[in-house]
């Protein structure tokens, strides 16, 4: 079940919006968060049943771990040490294992059967969440012990269950114990559904639409060199990866919203960014704030020296790469956005000059889409076709590709470059909304229209990670 189906939209949430509020005119603050629990495992279980016991096993564990450390008064480092451990390992064998099976018998010569592993749906993202939790839990950052019950409503809470924000323990649990939380506020209900219809309309209109032209040029890249046209259609995958995960973003916020409860701000305008640093903490920036405390922060941040922080700075980007995806490709990706910050860094230790921020932005926007490419593609074929076609400047590439664009829905790819560059982002302005019959017009409007885009179910991009 993806937030951009029919069975989500008219008869998962509308199910669980009326139980919600409904148990929580009772006055038992329990029965709302139990019923948003069960919910919420219904809502994982539902795209593949034999993953609920997994779910709940890693519940368990990192739940128990985190009841040791309060409990116990010496071990608490052994206990926090076996908790992650386990979560590593749990998300290294989904995740990892046909990886390093299929290079290590490429490299010895062996014959090792692989796994055949489906990847479970939001399994880093929820063990990143347990991780912050223990981690907490160890240091004493939380203020006071939370029930089962809560921590499982942390960790399964739908609207970010799958592909964050990555939440941490102390700016959810206290809302979710909050019981004022579980009457229905108006407000809160309308900026939720406003901010939820930008959120779908980004992905069922714009993303989903581009997704065609980029599959179509990375298919045909499969086969042969690109010219001029599907070249650059490829090359907008990274615009396509944008709408599809600010819309995700959009649509949890707003989800929460609906729930009164607040979710951390997880993009803000990251294609607007004037370098690669700065991308990086406008993009995915719970994920950003996951891998700097717990990454970059511990192999010494900018505390050991020059050196030692450029070296920090590329073997963070490299971990982040290696986590998008067991594959080379996602390495090597990792490794140029490594390089690509270490290089902005060096810039701003030896050279006082300061680019103009639009030319920042034109440099870093290239850099980003063009090693895109990277994150995309399936093989070296595929890479070396899509960058002829991106650079083939030869008069007949030329003509077929403005024969082609009419066909490649050039429109639609004015419009996302237009909304990136020039349209203030929704969830970063959702805090000045006020319910009005405007308002209420346009959010009906982007809801139907979505709803009319709704051919298909299209999972969002980053459920893959």
């Amino acid at each position: 079940m993806v937030f951009s189906s029919h069975v989500f939209l008219f008869l998962f949430l509308p199910a669980v919006i009326f139980g919600y509020f409904a148990l929580g005119r009772l006055n038992r603050p329990w029965l709302p968060r139990l019923f948003l629990v069960l919910a919420s495992l219904y809502f994982y279980a539902y795209f593949n049943w034999s993953y609920l016991l997994l779910i709940l096993v890693s519940l368990l564990v990192n739940y128990g771990c985190g009841a040791g450390m309060q409990s116990a008064k010496r071990g608490r480092g052994t206990i926090l040490a076996a908790g992650i451990l386990f979560d590593v390992a749990l998300l290294g064998y989904y995740k990892y294992a046909d990886f390093f099976i299929v290079n290590i018998n490429a490299a010895f010569s062996l014959d090792w059967a692989t796994r055949h592993l489906i990847l479970p749906l939001g399994i880093s993202f929820f063990t990143f969440q347990q991780i912050a939790y223990l981690y907490e839990v160890y240091t004493d950052s939380l203020q006071r012990r939370y029930s089962f019950l809560s921590y499982t409503l942390f960790i399964s809470y739908f609207p970010q269950l799958i592909a964050g924000p990555i939440v941490l323990p102390e700016e959810m649990m206290s809302q979710f114990d909050d019981s004022r939380n579980q009457k229905f506020d108006w407000r809160n209900f309308s900026s939720g559904l406003y901010l939820f219809s930008i959120g779908l309309a980004k992905k069922l209109i714009i993303a989903d639409t581009l997704a065609v032209n980029v599959d179509r040029a990375y298919s045909d890249a499969s086969l042969h060199p690109l010219d001029l046209a599907g070249g650059w259609a490829a090359l907008g995958f990274w615009i396509q990866l944008y709408f599809d995960f600010s819309a995700y973003s959009d649509m949890a916020l707003g989800l929460g919203r609906m729930f009164n409860i607040r979710l951390p701000l997880n993009f803000n305008s990251p294609l607007r960014s004037a370098s690669i640093q700065e991308f990086w903490r406008t993009w995915h920036i719970t994920l950003g704030r996951f891998f700097a405390s717990f990454v970059y922060i511990p192999l010494g941040g900018n505390r050991k020296g020059k050196l030692r922080t450029l070296a920090n700075l590329f073997l963070t980007a490299f971990v982040c790469g290696f986590w998008h995806g067991a594959g080379w490709f996602y390495i090597i990706w990792g490794a140029l956005n490594g390089l690509g910050m270490v290089a902005h860094r060096v810039w701003n230790m030896f050279i006082p000059f300061r680019l103009p921020r639009f030319l920042g932005v034109a440099l870093t926007f290239s850099f980003i889409t063009l090693i895109g490419v990277f994150f995309r593609a399936q093989s070296w074929d595929q890479i070396c076709n899509v960058f002829y076609g991106i650079f083939n400047f030869s008069a007949g590439s030329i003509t077929a590709g403005v024969r082609d664009f009419s066909r490649n829905a050039v429109g639609m790819f004015a419009l996302a470059i237009f909304i990136i560059f020039f349209i203030r982002n929704a969830s970063g302005r959702i805090e000045e909304f006020r319910p009005s019959p405007f308002n209420a017009l346009c959010t009906v409007a982007l809801l139907v229209s979505s709803v009319f885009c709704m051919t298909r179910i299209s999972p969002f991009l980053y459920f893959n990670f």
